[in-house]
């Protein structure tokens, strides 16, 4: 199998995804975006000058992890070409780049798959599992559920990685980080949710752009409610789950002290079900579950800042669908 990697933003992801495929016996890496050959050095991937090229090498499958903006139009590319594609965090910044990204799935005639790689982390498989087997006989006793987000943003303010940290580009960490509380919660929770307010804030990191806390309310259609809390201004790297019923709490937490972080926190776990939906011709995650977590990260990004992108005029509400 040949894996194509699309463009190489800044962030943490591209080299462990490469690192992962790796050890699955994947025959062959090809990559565009490698300006300066590192990314093809560590991995042995076959580097490629252009998009154009990158689509001739007649990849199995795609991983897209350039900056927000430019995602729609690589995604189309690709998936005009039969390649199916996983997009890797963050896939949108702003409304308007979820706008664009929702009409290019729909028209793409291959997979398109984007998530939050905790969603696939063993013990919050584990704890869905656990919340379905109780709505099962009641749902009724499932109540809402906690998810504290601690994921220092000090990083996001080095001059390579600033983009992350704009409302107006990556999003900010109310996006870049909240993404992971709202996918948890649905990834335990089930579809459904929408985002009702968020709030923000500077405590620490004075020269953010957008902000190193916040707070995310979720709701269900039923009357469960999600709280995520993003904690940036901090020096942990953990992420807890609370599930709250009428008979107490069910919990998950996500650390970096285990043996394999990469299984811990779901990088190989998402890898393992975007292989296994290539194969089988579908998306390791249903575009309307990964359009609600999506749309709920922008609808509280523009609630808590709403002079969120250029593309967005200052005072945008946030959107219901």
């Amino acid at each position: 199998m040949r894996i194509a990697f699309a463009g190489l933003a800044t962030t943490y992801h591209p080299d462990v995804d490469a690192q992962l495929l790796r050890d699955r016996a994947i025959t062959e890496l090809v990559v565009w975006g490698d300006e300066d050959g590192s990314f093809a050095a560590r991995h042995g991937a076959r580097p490629v000058r252009s998009l154009e090229e990158l689509v001739a090498a007649g990849p199995d499958a795609a991983v897209v992890t350039c900056r927000p903006r430019a995602v729609p139009e690589v995604v189309r590319r690709l998936a005009e070409a039969g390649i199916p594609v996983f997009v890797t965090k963050p896939a949108v910044g702003t409304a308007a780049d979820l706008d664009r990204l929702d009409q290019v799935v729909e028209t793409a005639s291959t997979p398109v798959t984007t998530c939050s790689v905790l969603r696939f982390a063993p013990a919050v498989r584990r704890l869905a599992e656990t919340v379905r087997a109780m709505e099962g006989g009641a749902a009724s006793d499932v109540l809402g559920v906690r998810v504290t987000v601690r994921h220092s943003v000090a990083a996001y303010l080095s001059p390579e990685r600033r983009w992350l940290d704009d409302p107006a580009e990556g999003g900010g960490t109310l996006a870049t980080m909240g993404l992971h509380g709202v996918e948890l919660a649905s990834a335990v929770l089930g579809p459904g949710l929408d985002a009702h307010w968020a709030s923000r804030s500077v405590r620490v990191h004075r020269g953010s752009l957008s902000e190193d806390t916040g707070v995310i309310a979720l709701a269900w259609p039923d009357g469960r409610y999600g709280l995520v809390e993003v904690l940036g201004a901090t020096d942990e790297d953990r992420y807890e789950v609370a599930v709250h019923t009428r008979q107490g709490t069910r919990t998950a937490a996500l650390t970096g002290d285990e043996d394999d972080p990469f299984e811990t926190f779901g990088y190989a776990g998402t890898v393992d079900a975007f292989l296994g939906g290539v194969r089988e011709g579908r998306a390791a995650v249903p575009w309307t579950t990964t359009r609600e977590v999506l749309g709920a990260v922008v609808d509280a990004r523009n609630s808590a800042f709403p002079a969120v992108s250029r593309a967005d005029p200052p005072g945008t509400a946030p959107r219901r669908r």
